[in-house]
This record gives structure tokens, C-alpha cells and sequence, in this order.
């Protein structure tokens, strides 16, 4: 009995010195005490601020809480890594509870995009299809990602690699075309597409950061990249004209420095010169002791 209580005793200290840790780097590099905030600064010179806020229990699960000024009304400005309304600190990771709003961005982007696409085709063929011939479109978008994005581990290693987060996208495209004199094959009728990305973490090790809210060092450098490929259903007399997979992606870099969070955001896309950058340019860290940290 006395061997039964060892045991436990030293089980149950093993489990309260990994939450401590787990707790301990969330403090340090993804502080959230209440009344905390940050004042962020994009590429084009819009600003947002994260406050910390209560906790929220969401199906009997406990998460750390955010909200945002202006609150996030455009899916084209989301951005999973720094707009989380919602997270959770575990023995083995920081993860952020986003994949809801992972999938109504992608849907939401991804629909607009298809709708302005199939606009202009509709343009283009009213022009070129003789009298007495249309063409109709139909589409669905349909995203399922993880419910986690894993940001961080914890412990924190400098070796550390780790798939941050998966999601599959299916586009299925439907065509009408009436008044002409032949059957179209089913199989050309609807199209499918299925596109499957993940997302690798990587931390870099530290270095220093300067931005409108000061110099930070010792930032903690975490790089993850994406990796896309996609498939079609399109017949093989027809997909033998276009490659098996499509690859693209992109990377997202941040800085985290001690005892204040994310000071600076970079996504770059491959082969584009498209880059978007997230600066860190004020902020009020509370503490425990009711004390402040400002820039």
C-alpha cells in the first residue's frame, strides 16, 4: 500500500511539474494576463488591437480568450496566427482553436474567387456561343481542417519539426449547357477538385527584432511552411494534359520575444512577390503582481 502511494505521489508530481512548465512558457512567450493588450500594424497601415479577456468554456472545455478591435469582418484579413479568439496551453503544446474559422475562411475566399471566375466565363460565352445555346455553372466548396492549429510545442527545442495543421479543400463544379446537338458525357458534366495543404513548424532559434514598439531580443523564431497539392477527377484522356498534382504554398514567420508575445508576422506566397507583414507597435503586458509592461 505504502509502494502504491510512492507511486502515485510521484505520478501526480510528474503531471503538476508538466502543467507548471506548459503554463511557464505560455507566460513567457504568450502572456495573457487580463486587461493585457497589443496594437498591431499591417503592411498597408491598418491597425488592430488583441485584448486578453475571461476565459470561455466551450463544450466543457476550458480555452484562453482574445477579442479584437476592429473586430475581424473581412475573411480576406484573417489571419489563424494572429487573430485566435480562443486557445489552450496543454503538457505539449500552445495550440490555437481556429479550425472552424479556418474552414468559413476558406469557403468564404475561395467561393468569391470562383464566383468572379465564373462571371467573366459567362461574359466570354454569351460572346462566343451561337443562338440557342447556353451554359450554366454550378459550384460547391467544401473545407475540413483539424480543430487545433499547433502552434508552438513545449517544451520549446531548437530541433523541434512539427505538423502545425492539415486541411483538404473539394471543389465540385457543375455544368449545364443546353441546346446542342450532342450529349455531353456525364463525366464532363461535374468536376471535382480536392486540394490537401499542411502546414510544418519549425523553430529557428532567436534573434533580435526591432519595431515601432522597440527593440525586443532573444525572440523566439517559429517558421512554418505550406505545402498544397491537388488532384482532379477529370477523365484521363483529358488529365493526361495537365500534371497529376499541382504544388504551391507559402511561409509564415513570427518572432515571439519574452514576457510580451508576437511582435512580427511575415507570410510570403511562393513564386509571388506577394508579402504581408504584421508589426507589433504598442502594447501593455499586466502581471500577476498587478504590475505593467509597456513598450
Amino acid at each position: 500500500m505504502k509502494s502504491f502511494q510512492i507511486i502515485f505521489t510521484l505520478i501526480l508530481t510528474f503531471l503538476l511539474s508538466s502543467i507548471i512548465q506548459g503554463n511557464e512558457v505560455a507566460d513567457y512567450y504568450f502572456p495573457d494576463e487580463l486587461g493585457s493588450f497589443w496594437v498591431y500594424e499591417d503592411h498597408n497601415g491598418n491597425e488592430f488591437t488583441r485584448f486578453a479577456i475571461e476565459e470561455t468554456n466551450v463544450d466543457g472545455n476550458t480555452f484562453r480568450t482574445f477579442s479584437y478591435e476592429p473586430q475581424i469582418e473581412d475573411w480576406e484579413e484573417y489571419k489563424y496566427i494572429m487573430h485566435p479568439y480562443q486557445y489552450q496551453v496543454s503538457d505539449d503544446w500552445i495550440s490555437l482553436y481556429v479550425g472552424e474559422d479556418i474552414e468559413n475562411g476558406t469557403k468564404s475566399i475561395v467561393t468569391n474567387k470562383l464566383q468572379e471566375v465564373i462571371a467573366t466565363m459567362r461574359e466570354q460565352m454569351v460572346e462566343q456561343l451561337p443562338d440557342g445555346i447556353t451554359m450554366e455553372f454550378d459550384f460547391s466548396v467544401t473545407p475540413t481542417a483539424w480543430d487545433y492549429f499547433y502552434m508552438m510545442p513545449i517544451p520549446v527545442d531548437s530541433n523541434d519539426d512539427w505538423i502545425a495543421m492539415k486541411l483538404e479543400l473539394k471543389v465540385e463544379l457543375k455544368l449545364d449547357i443546353q441546346g446542342i446537338p450532342v450529349e455531353i458525357p456525364e463525366e464532363l458534366k461535374s468536376v471535382s477538385a480536392t486540394t490537401n495543404l499542411e502546414e510544418a513548424g519549425s523553430i529557428l532559434g532567436t534573434e533580435s527584432i526591432e519595431t515601432d514598439a522597440g527593440r525586443f531580443d532573444d525572440c523566439l523564431k517559429i517558421q512554418y511552411k505550406v505545402t498544397a497539392t491537388t488532384d482532379t477527377t477529370l477523365p484521363p484522356e483529358f488529365k493526361q494534359f495537365l500534371p497529376d498534382q499541382e504544388t504551391g504554398g507559402s511561409t509564415t514567420t513570427i518572432w515571439l520575444a519574452p514576457r510580451i508575445g508576437i511582435v512580427k508576422y511575415i507570410n510570403a506566397v511562393d513564386n509571388s512577390d506577394e508579402v504581408e507583414t504584421i508589426e507589433l507597435k504598442n502594447y501593455e503586458i499586466k502581471t500577476d503582481k498587478s504590475e505593467e509592461i509597456k513598450n
